[in-house]
């Protein structure tokens, strides 16, 4: 019996139909992954999943009984309570019965009541505690958060002092401590570094029970895929096997599918022809009536790579400078006191580099600190006289009632309708997308909105900070040969090797 079924489910966001007779199964034990380009509809389908959203038609039924964590649920946790206590919460029952154990064994010991009767009570306590593993938790919970990379100071601040990305780490620590029969994980991957992506990967990969992750990062789910689910053209198919398998088997489906839609297309044009000159003869109406009501309950195909789109990301290069643009010296960065050792290093004219490091160590502050919104703590930084720097902060709070058009207008005011699109729709924001509220579009299609202004502005000098977050290959595909035809100097922060591996000059460990 199947833990989830999802039957014909047919969901539209607005003017836009994103399914139409979807079906999974999700079985005991799977570990399975939903994958599609931005904008099919990966996100959503998790939300109808969980009950969030409603299907226009069709049905998901859950096993009784079965249970669930999904990340975005956790968001609306009370963020002043410590991250330990917030993690250990998940314990929270069988601390309780630590303490009615330990008040029976007090009221043995004081000869309070049958001492043989509270002996009873409080050995069996005792015993389902040992079951449960109560007397390991400190190590169970040890080995996540090591895993994760907290340390000691993350753990003994409330939520809301840490960081977006310590934070999300924390409500994915705890939705792995919960162990419930089905983890939902959409993008788990973002906030991660390289080493806690390895771990995470074999943690899933040995978890005992079934998950179903988004993601967009293929070296992560070539390490965790038995089961792939594919969202194209308004249906998802069910690949068993590993991720690589998928992508083979994929290959072959799409020139099948192609094959099908053009045999279509070839029909419907027969049939059409037939119609038009038939339909007005008394001798053959009727026939073309019958072929016209075939055609009218026909259900067509939609053209194949139809949801995939152009994507094309070009960052426009304003002029040269000197051999040396950015030249830091003995920097000090942090928030009252250093987060690292003193930096320094020098940016050539057209370097590329990578700047690498735990989640937490102080990348984006470092970025933050050279883009002049923190002052360092000690050292110094020079950028060369008529360095203009384009810059992609993955912390950018955005107006999410905004609609892509309206956003970039904020930036461009008095660039005309036409171009405002063109730039929208040349990173694969097009037509009714660019007039829809962000809060309505995927991850993937609000930083292709962000990148978007970025390919308006005119710079010699590149910055971005986990730029990848929500793209899908073919998007990724595109920005890394942006980047790689610019002609300036580039600084990187990312925790996916398999993006900037090839396209820096050399890496920069923290």
């Amino acid at each position: 019996m199947a833990l989830l079924e999802l039957k014909d489910i047919e969901f539209n966001y607005s003017d836009k139909e994103l399914y139409n007779g979807v079906n999974l199964k999700l079985n005991p034990g799977e570990h399975a992954c939903i994958v599609g380009v931005n904008g099919s509809g990966k996100t959503t389908l998790l939300s109808l999943i969980v009950g969030d959203l409603k299907p226009d038609k069709g049905s998901v039924l859950w096993e009784p009984h079965v249970t669930y964590s999904y990340l975005d649920q956790q968001l609306k946790v009370e963020t002043d309570v410590r991250t330990e206590d917030y993690l250990y919460g998940v314990y929270a029952d069988l601390f309780e019965k630590e303490k009615q154990m330990e008040n029976l064994y007090m009221q043995a010991s004081t000869g309070e009541g049958d001492y043989e009767k509270l002996l009873d009570k409080a050995e069996k306590l005792g015993n389902e505690l040992t079951e449960k593993g109560f007397y390991s938790l400190q190590e169970k919970v040890g080995r996540l958060t090591d895993g994760l990379g907290f340390d000691r100071v993350d753990l003994d601040r409330p939520l809301r002092l840490l960081s977006s990305g310590q934070r999300e780490k924390a409500f994915l620590a705890k939705m792995l401590l919960e162990e419930k029969d089905v983890l939902i994980m959409d993008e788990p991957t973002n906030f991660l570094d390289q080493t806690q992506v390895a771990w995470l990967a074999s943690y899933l990969s040995a978890y005992p029970k079934a998950f179903l992750v988004v993601s967009h990062d293929q070296a992560f789910l070539r390490q965790i895929a038995k089961v792939v689910f594919c969202l194209e053209n308004k249906t998802l198919t069910r690949y068993k096997g590993d991720f690589d398998h998928y992508l083979s088997q994929h290959e072959v489906d799409k020139i099948q599918y192609a094959k099908d839609y053009a045999a279509q297309q070839r029909y419907i044009k027969k049939e059409e022809a037939f119609i038009a000159k038939h339909i007005v003869r008394a001798t053959s109406a009727k026939a073309a009536k019958s072929r016209r009501a075939r055609l009218a309950h026909l259900e067509v195909l939609d053209a194949p790579g139809k949801e995939e789109g152009h994507v094309h990301f070009s960052f426009p290069f304003t002029h040269d400078v000197g051999e040396k643009p950015l030249s830091v010296e003995e920097l000090e960065i942090g928030y009252g006191h250093p987060l690292l050792p003193p930096i320094s290093f020098l940016l050539k004219k057209g370097e590329k580099i990578a700047i690498l490091g735990q989640n937490g160590v102080g990348k984006t502050t470092l970025l933050k600190t050279l883009m002049g919104q923190l002052k360092p703590l000690g050292g110094e930084f020079h950028w060369l006289k008529g360095t203009v720097v384009n810059y992609f902060d993955q912390d950018e709070k955005i107006d999410l009632n905004l609609t892509p058009f309206d956003y970039v207008r904020q930036f461009y005011p008095d660039l005309d309708n036409t171009k405002v699109r063109t730039a929208l729709g040349a990173v694969g924001v097009r037509k009714e997308l660019a007039l829809r509220k962000m809060k309505e579009l995927s991850g993937g299609e609000v930083t292709k909105a962000r990148f978007a202004v970025m390919t308006l502005r005119k710079a010699n000098f590149l910055m971005f900070d986990e730029p990848t977050n929500h793209l899908d290959q073919k998007a990724k595909d595109s920005l890394f040969e942006a980047i790689e035809n610019f002609p300036g100097a580039v600084i990187i922060v990312s925790h996916e090797k398999d993006f900037y591996d090839g396209l820096v000059d050399y890496e920069l460990n923290f």
